[in-house]
């Protein structure tokens, strides 16, 4: 009989981290980010292809510098793919998983260097305005850069260990503030084109409509199956859940497709129409493939290692380095969007991007700092972690609420509102709150153990 080797045990840079110090969740963000920003930048190609305005070499460096953003997307996809799946064919161990990140963040680098050159040279732009640009597309490689090459993610160099509970605690907690995004875009959206009574009421645009209640009822289904990952000891249900959800998430991208096809077709048929609505469809596809591939292919794991599987426990840290990471990433976009503004000369465009209002750029550039500190503590799990995490929620939900008061103070009186699209405003305002909100309630929730012992008296002790 062979003898059976017990699996290693990992060692741990401090207590209170999983095992991959939620890394799995970054390459989730990082696919996801990756093929949305393609699918964007791709539509903007088409754009600048179909445009008559303008000098053709113009037009040419326009339509080069977006090919290579679709590059660099690309490029980021595949980071965060070898990040959950590591290189396709590799052992056990060696499979690699950073060395698509180390890709991304050389090729970021260079797409930046490119972007400069050719406004400068090309396009003669001003050397503020380039300046501005570089900085903001250099801010996510960089952040990348510098929190990667730490001693404790510099050791996953060949693999990455699986943690207690294969990330499905993480993922859920992504999948919950995800969906809870969803939700208010898809019926911000909705509540929006419902005053369009005359378009919404026939043909094509009772499609529309439709399509839009079906991405209502996929984002509720999202929601669900993050909060139930979040509350059961037990995959199974979890599990069932998130594929319902992946399930449904593909089905109503192809109804929301086939119904802005019908409309764009009634209307004026023509190839970039026709470009735009398939790209949209990309999008919607993203996050549910990336979730139904990630929870299919650690359950494939468990049945082809039987027996032998690892037994799943909740992980110490509760999913929280997930959202850490979640907190870098966002903060990191708007840092894209706030610096080129800040070194540009500008910062409205900046503040209305970020859910910042229209009072002043600072209140962007602190709550983007603050996050940015809690994010990084939340990964690092520290001992203040929560603490200062539940500072960013509460002074990110006050700073919203502060510089939107103009609105919501018109919202208050009847008289304000003319239209159902005017009541929609309020939507942007919901939306800008969900993640400090939620980061208080994530991070102070109470954890369900995962066992119980009890000491029950003997009869007629």
């Amino acid at each position: 009989m062979s003898e059976q080797k017990e699996p290693a045990v990992v060692p741990l840079v401090d207590a209170g981290v999983p095992a991959d110090q939620g890394l799995a969740s970054l390459g989730m963000l990082m696919e996801l980010a990756g093929s949305v920003f393609a699918a964007a930048a791709g539509i903007f190609v088409l754009a600048s292809v179909f445009d008559n305005h303008g000098a053709q070499r113009e037009v040419f460096w326009t339509m080069f510098l977006l090919a290579i953003s679709v590059a660099r997307s690309l490029f980021h996809r595949s980071a965060g793919t070898l990040l959950l799946y590591g290189v396709p064919g590799s052992p056990e161990g060696q499979k690699h998983r950073m060395r698509g990140v180390r890709r991304y963040v050389i090729a970021a680098l260079v797409h930046t260097a490119i972007v400069g050159v050719v406004l400068l040279l090309r396009m003669h732009a001003p050397l503020r305005t380039v300046l501005a640009v570089s900085a903001g597309l250099a801010v996510w490689p960089v952040c990348l850069m510098t929190i990667l090459a730490l001693p404790r993610f510099r050791r996953f160099h060949d693999d990455l260990p699986l943690t207690e509970d294969k990330g499905f605690e993480g993922a859920a907690i992504l999948m919950t503030v995800l969906g809870l995004c969803g939700v208010v875009a898809t019926a911000t959206v909705l509540v929006a084109l419902v005053d369009e009574s005359a378009t919404m009421t026939r043909g094509p645009g009772v499609l529309i409509a439709l399509a839009l209640v079906m991405l209502v009822i996929r984002s509720v289904l999202h929601v669900q199956a993050g909060i139930s990952g979040l509350r059961e000891t037990s995959l199974d249900r979890s599990v069932e859940l998130v594929n319902r959800y992946a399930n449904f998430g593909v089905i109503s991208s192809f109804c929301g497709g086939g119904a802005l096809l019908l409309f764009f077709v009634t209307r004026s048929a023509d190839v970039f129409g026709l470009a735009v609505i398939c790209a949209l469809c990309w999008m919607l596809m993203a996050w549910p493939l990336t979730v139904r591939h990630f929870f299919a292919d650690r359950q494939f794991a468990d049945l082809m290692a039987g027996d032998q599987a690892p037994v799943h426990r909740r992980a110490p840290d509760a999913g929280l380095t997930s959202l850490g990471w979640l907190l870098i990433a966002h903060a990191m976009f708007e840092a894209t969007i706030i610096l080129p503004q800040l070194l540009g000369g500008g910062w409205s465009t900046a503040a209305l991007l970020t859910g910042m209002g229209i009072r002043s750029v600072w209140f962007s550039v602190g709550v983007t700092v603050l996050q940015t500190w809690a994010g990084y503590e939340l990964v690092r799990m520290s001992p203040q972690s929560r603490g200062i995490a539940t500072l960013f929620g509460i002074v990110g939900t006050a700073i919203t609420l502060y510089v939107n008061w103009p609105a919501l103070k018109m919202l208050q009186h009847a008289s304000g509102i003319v239209s159902k699209t005017d009541a929609a405003m309020v939507g942007p305002i919901v939306f800008a709150l969900i993640l400090p909100i939620a980061t208080i309630a994530l991070v102070n929730r109470a954890i369900a153990p995962t066992a119980r012992a009890r000491f029950r008296a003997k009869p007629g002790a």
